[in-house]
């Protein structure tokens, strides 16, 4: 009976604890951190491999003026979006900053692989062939959960973006 006892002890200890790890502030920035490299790599693939078959989404980005982006729906939408976007971006940014602010990881005890995550992002773009740098600011929220066998995807994603303030 101890045996047991321990078993789902150790059982309930890893549940619990991994996907407190991999779920923690740090957890998801490195998830982000993961989807920036394929992106700047041009691997749209690499970069659905990141979500869930259940992903929903919702983008609202005015970063380029004259042609906002409204868009909504599921993991097969946009990751044929992103298979016409992405490629590109290894040949025309020559380089990304991205900064992180008022990062929010929401956890509920009875959900242990799942958190809500929410940031402030600043982002600047260099595109070194065309002479151009873009400055945007986005209020993202996501859903990240833990799965068995793919480790840590998205499931939900809220992304509002528009073109940073610069001061004169």
């Amino acid at each position: 009976m101890k045996k047991l006892v321990w078993i789902v002890m150790l059982g309930l200890l890893w549940i619990y604890g991994a996907g407190y790890f991999s779920l923690s502030e740090r957890g998801a920035m490195r998830y982000l951190d993961s989807w920036e490299r394929h992106s700047l790599d041009g691997d749209a693939a690499g970069i659905c491999e990141l979500m869930h078959d259940d992903l929903t989404f919702s983008i609202d980005d005015r970063s380029t003026p004259g042609h906002p982006i409204d868009m909504s729906g599921g993991k097969a939408e946009l990751c044929d979006y992103y298979s016409q976007v992405v490629p590109a971006m290894k040949h025309i940014v020559s380089g990304m900053q991205v900064t992180r602010e008022d990062v929010d990881v929401k956890r509920d005890w009875l959900h242990p692989w799942t958190v809500e995550v929410s940031y402030t992002e600043q982002r600047s773009v260099s595109m070194t062939a065309v002479q151009m740098q873009v400055n945007t600011v986005g209020e993202d929220k996501l859903t990240l959960v833990k799965t068995l066998r793919g480790g840590v995807k998205i499931k939900s994603l809220r992304a509002k973006t528009r073109m940073a303030q610069t001061s004169s």
